[in-house]
């Protein structure tokens, strides 16, 4: 029975060094999520969408727009868009609906993938209304982007 539990211990060390380099190897603060990029962090730059949806001005969140921000807006507009053709597509979007307010009621912007997800109250030809609204942020380069704005 000695020798037995003898036997076992043996393993102790090397369990325990196992697991000290698998805890060490965790949250070192390297992940994406925690750290500004480019400035930036996702919290922050979905607090400045969630301005720019308020007061329909694009401009307070169009520099986190990516490459090809990938749209599907309420009225029809699908497909991947540049910076400037986005812009002026939201721009007009907002001229249509009007907003009432915005808000974010669901997010995460701790991980590698952020997202957020809320609600848009509008009005358009003298009637309110509300849709969802889902925008996700991937880093490219050096900075989060938006790589999806769903309004539907």
């Amino acid at each position: 029975m000695m020798k037995h539990l003898l036997y076992k211990l043996k393993f102790l060390p090397v369990l325990f060094i196992c697991l000290s380099l698998y805890l060490s190897g965790q949250d070192k603060g390297d992940n994406l999520h925690h750290q500004k990029v480019d400035g930036e962090t996702p919290k922050a730059i979905f607090t400045k969408i969630e301005e720019g949806f308020n007061t329909g001005d694009v401009e307070k969140f169009a520099k986190f727009f990516s490459s090809q921000t990938y749209a599907s807006l309420k009225d029809g507009v699908s497909g991947y868009y540049s910076p400037n053709q986005f812009f002026f597509i939201l721009q007009n979007y907002f001229s249509v609906y009007k907003p009432i307010n915005f808000r974010f009621v669901t997010s995460d912007d701790k991980s590698d993938n952020p997202y957020a997800a809320g609600y848009f109250k509008y009005e358009v030809k003298g009637v309110r209304k509300s849709s969802q609204v889902y925008i996700s942020l991937k880093v490219i380069g050096n900075s989060w982007k938006i790589s999806h704005i769903s309004i539907n």
